[in-house]
């Protein structure tokens, strides 16, 4: 159920790569530092406790240098279809604003994964910012995914 004056993100893409993998991409942290956040970011630590209750974080660098952190702990954990977590953007715990809430589903289809996103709990400002930036963060696991499929042996 919706609170009052709360803002949710949906957001839907296909991807060319097996949902196991793309399962793996999000809790694996050597996979997750190689991919997530938005184009121009680069993940420069990164912890991911992928068990319920556990923690994920991450420490960016924006191309612009200057420094974001996220992160969160796990409430949902099922392999390989679905994950939820929370949202945070203050790694001191002295937050301004509530804690948001992400559901991420993967669906196999025939030769691809659907990624399904739902960001709640969201403010005005704060929906605008994450529909740009989980639709940038699935570009690059789009890419990133790309990347990782083998050509196959060519001789």
């Amino acid at each position: 159920m919706r609170e009052p004056g709360e803002k949710v993100v949906t957001l839907q893409r296909v991807i060319a790569a097996d949902r196991d993998f793309l399962f793996s991409a999000w809790v694996d942290p050597a996979l997750f530092a190689q991919w997530f956040g938005p184009k121009a970011w680069r993940v420069e630590r990164c912890e991911v406790d992928a068990q319920v209750g556990g923690a994920w974080r991450a420490w960016f660098r924006r191309g612009d240098g200057s420094e974001v952190y996220a992160g969160g702990s796990y409430l949902e954990i099922e392999p390989p279809s679905r994950l939820a977590f929370t949202w945070d953007l203050d790694p001191a715990g002295s937050r301004h604003e509530p804690v948001s809430v992400v559901t991420v589903t993967f669906n196999q289809t025939a030769a691809d994964t659907e990624i399904t996103i739902v960001h709640r709990k969201l403010g005005s400002a704060q929906a605008v910012d994450m529909d740009v930036g989980w639709t940038n963060t699935l570009d690059s696991l789009a890419a990133f995914a790309a990347a990782r499929i083998p050509t196959g042996d060519l001789s």
